[in-house]
């Protein structure tokens, strides 16, 4: 094994790079100090069994990390502990590998983009609120995963994958999350969100059979989830008050529910495709609203509302379409227009 091992303490360091036949190689990188950067490659032919470590302390570092060409059973790690920082990391045709940001501190930046990978995991940690962002690009069989404490923003993108999975955690207030699967089958995300003035996206275009997940617990948060494939199922839980859900169903055979606890709360659904099936339920609140729109044919909606002065409006354009509702309580609307 080839092993380069700098080590720098204080504000200046010293960066090693190795460029050698990649095949239990190790590049290892401690920086301490401000404005430092770190590059590593591992970019021959073959990258197997190979590991880039790089640790920074302090202020406005940046780290990039490059396993390329093709890469298997390889990792690598970054850890940033201050504010200010820049992550990124890159592997391309890779197999049974893994890249890993963590990073401490307020206004951080960590990237993930695996090209090609199979059988492959990216996460990312940042504690304090940061901007975290994975790409999976023609992959299969990937896992990703996100932790965010603090004010943290999170984006995941997936394009033309088979069989990944995705979940990510949010803690803290006003948070932002986006993910979108583009042409891909079988994936999964899974989104926990927890704390006020949460907003969440999570978009499935041209995908089939995949499923999202999420879950927001407080107050004034809203998400959106949009489905535009084949057999897709959407799922949103939402517990607080002044909230808002939404499902929008482009594509046929998809499934899309929404269940809400809590008061002030709006829950809308649009189906705009054929066989979908959608429900709404909204528990113990008040002044709740359900809006569900068919626009096309052979779609099922149910909405389900228990409590005081809630409203349900129901609105079938075209035949075949099938809308249920339900209320439990007093003072009490349905409006319905075919």
């Amino acid at each position: 094994m080839n092993s380069f091992k700098p080590i720098s303490v204080g504000i200046l360091a010293v960066v090693v790079s190795t460029f050698s036949v990649a095949d239990d190689n190790t590049y290892n990188l401690i920086q301490v100090g401000s404005g430092n950067m770190a590059s590593g490659d591992q970019g021959d032919l073959t990258v197997s069994n190979s590991l880039i470590s790089q640790i920074q302390i302090g202020d406005n570092n940046r780290a990039m990390g490059e396993q390329k060409l093709f890469t298997e059973s390889s990792e690598i790690i970054q850890l940033q502990v201050g504010s200010g920082n820049t992550a990124t990391s890159n592997q391309s045709e890779a197999i049974s590998s893994t890249a890993i940001v963590k990073q401490l501190g307020d206004s951080n930046n960590g990237t993930i983009e695996q090209t090609r990978v199979l059988d492959s995991y990216a996460s990312i940690n940042n504690v304090g609120g940061s901007d975290m962002v994975i790409f999976q690009v023609n992959s299969a069989d990937a896992f990703a995963d996100t932790v965010g404490i603090g004010t943290s923003n999170g984006v995941l993108f997936q394009r033309d994958g088979i069989g990944n999975a995705y979940t990510s955690v949010q803690t803290g207030s006003d948070n932002n999350f986006l993910s979108m699967q583009m042409g891909g089958a079988e994936s999964n995300i899974v989104l926990l969100q927890f704390g006020n003035s949460l907003n969440a996206s999570l978009s499935q275009t041209s995908s089939f059979a995949s499923f999202s997940f999420v879950s927001q617990v407080n107050n004034n948060n809203i998400f959106v989830g949009t489905q535009e494939g084949l057999g897709n199922v959407s799922v949103g839980i939402q517990n607080g008050t002044s909230l808002e859900g939404e499902i929008e169903q482009l594509g046929s055979f998809n499934d899309g529910y929404v269940q809400q606890f809590g008061g002030l709360n709006v829950a809308e659904m649009a189906q705009g495709g054929d066989f979908n099936t959608g429900e709404i339920l909204q528990f113990s609140g008040l002044l709740n609203e359900v809006i569900v729109l068919q626009l096309d044919a052979f779609n099922t909606a149910v909405a389900a509302q228990s409590g005081a002065s809630n409203l349900t409006r129901l609105s079938q354009g075209t035949s075949g379409n099938l809308a249920t509702s339900a209320q439990f309580g007093d003072n009490n609307t349905v409006l319905g227009l075919q």
